[in-house]
């Protein structure tokens, strides 16, 4: 790579990287249209670099910031774009990544069952690539889903699942989600929840 080259590109993460942090406190304070416009110039810059994982993550940042306007379709189309570029780069952990948020997104139209059917993607990832953190998302996402279908047994063993890894991995803040799911699945069993991304 000469250094005109390298230039143009340590440019384009730059500039890429300060437009997704800027989406994120977009969205943060709820300004949705500035956050989507930020991650997709974000999308426009990685594919000038032919960054395809930061295209990736970004397809992943619009389509949060999509459900957070209530637009299902939109989110459901930036996830499967983005899950269909993770596969393309067979990177399993951002496999993992789009199956939570396309669970995530259809928790949030309630359609319970496929929220399941992707959350249980994820887990199959995590198990392969051994990689714990995301394993206790997915129980989190199974746990939340099962709630909101009325089997509390279920949703009981995932949320232990998800505690007991939370434990093993020593993360405080972890063990707090997981143990304030076990408490509210019978009060809250017919209100859906949208904390699987975060687990």
């Amino acid at each position: 790579m000469n250094l005109v080259k390298m230039g143009n590109s340590v440019a384009f993460t730059a500039a890429s990287m300060a437009l997704s942090s800027l989406g994120h406190v977009y969205t943060a304070i709820g300004d949705y249209p500035n956050a989507l416009a930020s991650h997709k110039q974000c999308v426009l810059l990685a594919k000038q670099s032919k960054d395809q994982l930061s295209e990736a993550r970004e397809l992943g940042n619009m389509g949060a910031v999509y459900i957070a306007m209530g637009d299902f379709e939109n989110a459901v189309q930036c996830h499967e774009q983005h899950l269909g570029i993770a596969k393309t780069l067979e990177n399993k952990r951002e496999e993992a990544r789009a199956y939570s948020n396309l669970g995530s997104a259809y928790h949030y139209h309630r359609n319970f069952d496929k929220a399941m059917s992707y959350h249980t993607h994820v887990l199959e990832l995590a198990q392969e690539l051994e990689e714990k953190s995301i394993e206790m998302r997915a129980y989190a996402g199974l746990g939340h889903a099962a709630r909101c279908m009325q089997d509390l047994e279920r949703a009981k063993q995932y949320h232990e699942q998800q505690l007991s890894i939370a434990e093993g991995l020593k993360d405080r803040a972890a063990e707090g989600r997981a143990s304030s799911n076990l408490g509210v699945r019978i009060t809250y069993a017919s209100q859906p929840t949208f904390q699987t991304a975060a687990g």
